[in-house]
């Protein structure tokens, strides 16, 4: 019995005492041959209880986009080894060699050896494959902003079996890409054929390469079947089954993108109109400016207005563009509206909008007719007006050299004087009595906007209500400000009424001193 005890503390103690080994640092790639823009995964092993690796942020100016850690010990006989790998993720573009890196462990520099990734251009599918997707545009010619047409055909034969099928998208640089909700399910031959519409909208000039699209085509993989039990179950088997994808690429197209006259940026058809809710309007108060576009083309890329008038607030909504492919033209509608406040009459400047004709192929420009807007109780400038007299050189008048004056007394008419002093009491009068109804107009329309405040049901109202206001008191200007963003961008800023209202009831208080 004590040799056996004795046996087993040895052994304890030999688990207890036993030097981690260590064995040379490794390294491996996911794959050596990979298609263009895959992603490799590059994966450093090492043991040992310490160990440092090396910090990568690219290889071969491929930048890492990615990395993942992972662990395992093992006991052999009496020695216990950790081993610990860390994988580098890259996108490779071309071929390359990886680079030797240094990795510490337990104090220990090892050098790893360098490793080469060869990069394939992807090879369209052929005619008489299982799969096949294939790219086709409308032209191969175009202007900047005119519009094409891309398709994508995803086409598989009639006996081919995909459990997943993952089909790639378009992804350009310097084109806008919009997916239309076309799809078209035809036949052609023994394939079946699904084709994917997306519009191409081209930013800038310039030959270009529509790359091929990479689909993935998912297949489950027959799994070896057991002496039976829970897991042959056939429920279990279809919630752990694997699958192997298979990759199928796509042509690539060329395509030349021709540069808009003059630095133009839309390409299309369009109309304008601008319309106002009424041309007369009390002074203080708003008007409401409705700004249409609507044509087809690259509407989306129509620009906001932008108003500058003399003596007049103006706030502009962000624009609104709704647009849509219809008979296969893409067109829509842009709108924006634009308030404006002033104190004296204005006039809205023709809006102007210049374009590339797609019909003429020439450059075109059309604009609105300008609107005058009458203000009531409009601010008055007086201009005063001096009469002059010419007189020519030879009747210039000499002025005497010695003025007499003569004091000449005159009797006053008694009743003369008291008609005068009687009309002027009374204008008095009436002065005071216009004063006070003035004050009280302005103490009651004070009291009034106290009252409109706080009954104001949402910030379009309130902002509505103040407007007149502006560039009277900070505290009105930063609510109007608050209020613009929570209207035309959805922000949330809580606006205290009772600061408000306070602003009006002591302009009331102070009107009443008066």
């Amino acid at each position: 019995m004590k040799q056996t005890l004795g046996k087993i503390t040895k052994l304890f103690l030999i688990l207890i005492f036993t030097s981690f080994t260590f064995a040379e640092v490794k390294v491996s790639l996911s794959s050596d041959s990979v298609y263009e823009g895959s992603i490799v995964n590059f994966i450093i092993t090492a043991d040992g209880k310490d160990i440092l690796f090396p910090e990568i942020n690219d290889i071969e100016g491929n930048p890492i986009i990615g990395t993942s850690s992972s662990e395992s010990i093992s006991m052999i006989n009496t020695s216990v080894t950790r081993s610990v790998s860390k994988t580098y993720s890259f996108r490779a573009t071309k071929s390359l060699t990886i680079p030797s890196f240094i990795v510490k462990s337990d104090g220990e520099e090892y050098k790893t050896k360098e490793l080469n990734v060869s990069v394939l251009k992807p090879t369209a599918s052929k005619k008489g494959s299982e799969f096949m997707v294939e790219l086709s545009l409308d032209k191969n010619e175009s202007y900047v902003g005119e519009a094409l047409n891309l398709s994508i055909s995803f086409k598989s034969k009639r006996n081919a079996h995909a459990d997943n099928i993952q089909l790639g998208e378009p992804k350009l640089e310097d084109f806008w890409v919009k997916k239309t909700k076309d799809v078209k399910h035809s036949a052609e031959g023994e394939y079946i054929v699904q084709t994917l519409h997306y519009k191409l909208f081209p930013q800038k000039s310039g030959e270009y390469t529509i790359p091929a699209i990479e689909t993935l085509i998912g297949k489950i993989e027959p799994r070896q079947r057991r002496a039976g039990g829970f897991f042959d179950d056939p429920f279990f088997n279809s919630m752990t089954q694997q699958l192997s994808w298979q990759k199928v690429y796509s042509n690539s197209l060329k395509l030349k993108v021709n540069p808009l006259p003059n630095g133009l940026e839309l390409y299309g058809n369009y109309q304008i109109q601008a319309t106002v809710d009424k041309q007369k309007v009390e002074a203080n108060k708003p008007i409401n400016l409705s700004i249409l576009v609507k044509g087809e083309g690259n509407i989306d890329d129509v620009k906001k207005f932008e108003l500058t008038i003399d003596n007049v607030i103006i706030y502009a909504d962000e624009p609104k563009i709704s647009s849509k492919e219809l008979h296969g033209i893409y067109q829509g509608v842009f709108r924006e509206k634009i308030a404006l406040i002033a104190d004296q009459n204005f006039t809205i400047p023709a809006l102007k909008l210049e374009y590339f004709d797609k019909e003429t192929k020439t450059i075109k420009r059309i604009s609105t007719k300008p609107i005058d807007i009458e203000v009531l109780g409009s601010r008055e400038i007086a201009l005063s007006h001096t009469s002059t007299i010419e007189v020519s050189p030879s009747q210039i008048i000499q002025a005497p050299t010695k003025v007499e004056e003569k004091v000449v007394i005159e009797k006053e008419d008694a009743y003369l004087k008291y008609l005068f002093l009687a009309i002027g009491f009374m204008v008095g009068v009436a002065l005071m009595l216009l004063i006070n109804f003035s004050n009280r107009k302005e103490k009651k329309q004070a009291i009034d906007i106290v009252k409109m405040i706080k009954k104001a049901k949402n910030d379009r109202a309130l902002f509505n209500l103040l407007l007149p206001y502006s560039k009277e008191h900070p505290i009105i200007d930063n609510a109007l400000n608050q209020l613009e963003e929570n209207i035309y961008k959805d922000t949330s800023h809580k606006i205290d009424k009772e600061d408000l209202m306070e602003i009006f009831e002591d302009r009331a208080q102070i009107d009443k001193s008066l």
